[in-house]
């Protein structure tokens, strides 16, 4: 889970749940209690408002099911999809598209709806994980059955298959980082950080916003190091060299192999590792493209190896 990752890394991190409250991630209810994740929500209003527009979108996914006919229904029982979002729209730039004759589409990100985008977005995550796991669950059974009839003493292995795991990150990535940054945008989250660094565990994900940086100022890859995670008592001491080491980072160069030996000069017995990447990158696209704050940004990716 993307919380656990980010908590073996930083003592602290913000958020966005794209939610009034913590209802929908009751995980992280702890987290905020502890201060650890510092959650910054959405306008109660505004997410109803669009909630009922991603109820009408789930309703003619499930009603449509690629039948023209269910799906002219629903638009004459529900009048208020018949605009610039809705299924209409989308049925005509779809044929128009296959015609090779697109409407509107240089207008497409100025006409979308970022938190509309970005709560689907969150549904679908949420399903495909869902199916991931379960489909997780048939491969272990299915690899331990054939283990079994071969007489193999290790089958293969849950960490070999949850490292096959897709990343959302990687569907429709530049629409997910601008539609994030204009929700962001209306919360004032980026008002509150300084200095801001943004965090990621989506390979796709820190590979877009680096790709529209013009100039990549500093950058750092350390892959294997031992990773502290929660209940080990050298946390602490590991997430402030994290901080400090990200820290140098921001403020120039940093030597590869004693960045290592920092996180490194730490006792062993913690068997978890991980990655960092990092890149302080600069560009107006970050801005213009991206909707992202400034021009001067501080990337980072953290993962866990399973």
């Amino acid at each position: 889970l993307q919380q656990i990752t980010l908590t073996a890394f930083f003592p602290q991190f913000v958020f966005l749940p794209l939610a009034p409250d913590l209802t929908q991630d009751p995980q992280m209810v702890p987290l905020m209690k502890h201060g650890t994740a510092v959650p910054v929500f959405s306008s109660e209003t505004r997410l109803a408002q669009v909630s009922s527009q991603v109820s009408a979108w789930m309703n003619w996914a499930s009603l449509h099911q690629g039948n023209e006919h269910n799906l002219k229904n629903l638009i004459l029982d529900n009048p208020y999809l018949t605009d610039h979002l809705g299924p209409a729209a989308i049925g005509s730039e779809l044929r128009a598209r296959m015609a090779g004759t697109p409407q509107n589409c240089q207008d497409d990100s100025k006409q979308a709806d970022p938190l509309l985008f970005s709560l689907i977005a969150k549904l679908t995550d949420a399903e495909n994980e869902t199916i991931d796991q379960a489909m997780a669950g048939l491969e272990k059974k299915r690899a331990g059955l054939f283990s079994e009839l071969r007489g193999d003493s290790d089958p293969l292995s849950s960490k070999a298959i949850q490292s096959q795991k897709p990343d959302p990150g990687a569907v429709m990535t530049l629409e997910r980082i601008r539609s994030w940054a204009a929700c962001a945008r209306e919360t004032h989250l980026f008002s509150a950080l300084t200095p801001r660094a943004f965090v990621t565990t989506s390979s796709a994900v820190f590979d877009q916003v680096a790709a529209n940086g013009i100039r990549v100022i500093n950058a750092l890859d350390i892959d294997g190091i031992k990773v502290h995670e929660d209940g080990c008592v050298h946390q602490p001491d590991w997430h402030s060299r994290v901080l400090t080491l990200l820290s140098s980072l921001a403020a120039g160069p940093v030597d590869v192999s004693q960045a290592r030996n920092m996180l490194a000069g730490m006792d062993e017995s913690c068997v978890r590792t991980g990655r960092i990447q990092a890149q302080m990158v600069e560009g107006p696209d970050l801005e213009k493209k991206l909707n992202l704050p400034g021009t001067r940004l501080l990337i980072c990716r953290v993962t866990l190896k399973p």
